[in-house]
């Protein structure tokens, strides 16, 4: 004879229909206050790191064109000669005179004549221990740029920055015209321009740096293929297309 157990008494395992329904009520009002509370902190942190790093490149830049390095005093009497040409280069035709920014992996053993660091090229290391990573402004022609941008040396994104000189008009600061991009030009009329940096009547160049992120940090491609060809005539070189941020700086004498 079978025994039946009331159904009162029948354990149960698992979640009801209802309660299954409940509990992921519960869990979607959670999520929901949490991305409501933490949601605009994290986008602050994104703005925060971009913000950082356009800093980190204007700093890099502004920092290089004030000094005079031990290496640069036979080409520049001063730093304000050396900021001078480079400005001036910067969006020319001649590619030696582009000037890039980038991070590389430094060997603080080894620092050169012109106070930056020699690379460190071994495939392993402790960041911060046998290697830094530093911040350099460099023309392209310069000779440390290829040991610098060689594979597991460079690190990130390597920029290009395009210098326009700023003039006052009209009580406003303004670009000069587009003849102009290649010169300095004395910013009190008649607006001629200048041949060097002794000609240069003012204290201060005042410019506007435009930075561009180039798709390639490798040597042969900056040195080989990156031009400032612009055949969408959109202002901007066709193998970056816009800056990523701009910035308006000044150099003194």
């Amino acid at each position: 004879m079978k025994n039946h157990t009331p159904s009162s008494q029948i354990k149960r395992s698992g979640f009801t229909l209802v309660e299954t329904v409940i509990a992921m009520g519960i869990i979607t009002i959670m999520i929901t206050a949490f991305l409501a509370a933490f949601g605009p902190a994290v986008q602050g942190i994104r703005k925060s790191m971009s913000s950082k790093e356009a800093n980190r490149l204007a700093s890099t830049l502004e920092y290089e064109l004030s000094v005079l390095r031990a290496d640069e005093t036979a080409t520049h009497p001063t730093a304000f000669a050396k900021a001078y040409s480079w400005i001036q280069g910067s969006s020319g035709n001649n590619n030696d005179d582009f000037v890039l920014i980038y991070q590389y992996r430094g060997d603080p053993d080894s620092v050169r004549n012109d106070g930056t660091l020699n690379p460190y090229t071994e495939n392993d290391g402790i960041p911060g221990k046998d290697y830094v990573l530093q911040s350099v402004a460099r023309r392209l022609g310069d000779a440390a740029v290829q040991e610098e941008l060689a594979p597991r040396v460079v690190e990130g994104r390597v920029f290009f920055v395009r210098m326009r000189q700023l003039i006052f008009e009209n009580g406003a600061l303004k670009l000069t015209d587009e003849a102009d991009f290649e010169k300095i030009i004395d910013p009190t009329e008649p607006r001629a321009a200048t041949t060097s940096h002794t000609d240069y009547p003012e204290a201060v160049i005042a410019f506007q740096a435009e930075f561009y992120a180039l798709k390639s940090s490798i040597y042969s491609y900056v040195k080989n293929s990156f031009n400032l060809t612009d055949d969408n005539n959109d202002g901007h070189p066709d193998a970056t297309g816009k800056p990523v941020f701009t910035r308006n700086l000044g150099v003194r004498r």
